[in-house]
């Protein structure tokens, strides 16, 4: 999506220098980061249910395509339970 939009804010003229010079140093703009930031944001409002609707979107969209059958809850819980597994020992092998 192209930044098209204008928005301005003020800030003490020492604030603006330093994170000039800190994002410069990071190889980033402050508007860079300032739009960064905005995106965060927005993508933390959503709730837990409109990004569980939508994994359940693409789920559905999955199982069609594929032309297997729509898991039932125990190949759910299996999953979930063999991806713990798996963190568990991929955080072991960290420690």
């Amino acid at each position: 999506m192209a930044a098209t939009e204008i928005l301005r804010i003020r800030v003490e003229p020492e604030v603006k220098e330093a994170l000039t010079k800190l994002y410069k140093a990071q190889g980033t703009t402050v508007s860079q980061a300032v739009r960064g930031f905005l995106s965060d944001e927005l993508a933390k409002q959503s709730s837990a249910l409109d990004r569980f609707d939508a994994i359940m979107a693409s789920a559905d969209e999955k199982t069609k395509s594929s032309g297997q059958s729509e898991p039932v809850i125990d190949d759910i819980v299996a999953y979930i339970e063999k991806v713990r597994c798996e963190r568990q020992a991929d955080a072991a092998l960290v420690s």
